[in-house]
């Protein structure tokens, strides 16, 4: 990048106002975490393979972000902002019956974004019943709960 070239970055990031993992989008995490070991329960997929899983997620601070390009260098951060967005922001909002199309519609884009690692250490054939368990599971917690990721948006210029 030319000195004077700009880039902006936009990931998820961590509010770290609290320990609690809905403030920062790691519930979704747990339920996926909850919805493999209900397989495991169902005798769908072994415990000890379930064990030996690791799936590692980490969402940055805000000030984390800012050490990391401050100390890299190359950069200047011009302007940065952190927002919630919903999991289902991009669906829109109708009635109750909307419920099941919301949680297929989260489900699938946590799935598309697993799905390879999954089927390599589970198997490719949990794959259907795993994700159709998994939309059940946040179609109920978006009853009783405000699914939200933390998003953090970075403006920056080339030194």
């Amino acid at each position: 990048m030319i000195p004077g070239g700009q880039m902006v970055l936009a990931m998820i990031g961590s509010d770290r106002k609290s320990d609690s993992c809905t403030y920062h989008g790691c519930a979704i995490w747990e339920l996926l975490g909850i919805t493999l070991n209900d397989t495991v329960l169902e005798g769908l997929i072994e415990e000890t393979k379930l064990d030996w899983f690791n799936l590692p997620y980490y969402a940055p601070a805000v000030e984390e972000a800012r050490h990391v390009i401050h100390e890299e260098g190359s950069f200047t951060i011009e302007h940065l902002e952190i927002f919630e967005v919903g999991w289902d922001a991009n669906i829109g909002k109708g009635n109750e019956s909307d419920k099941n199309e919301r949680g297929k519609y989260v489900a699938m884009s946590i799935i598309v974004v697993v799905e390879f690692i999954l089927a390599s250490h589970f198997g490719a054939k949990i794959i259907d019943g795993l994700f159709e368990r998994f939309a059940r599971k946040i179609e109920d917690y978006l009853q009783v709960e405000k699914g939200e990721y933390t998003s953090m948006v970075i403006s920056t210029s080339k030194d």
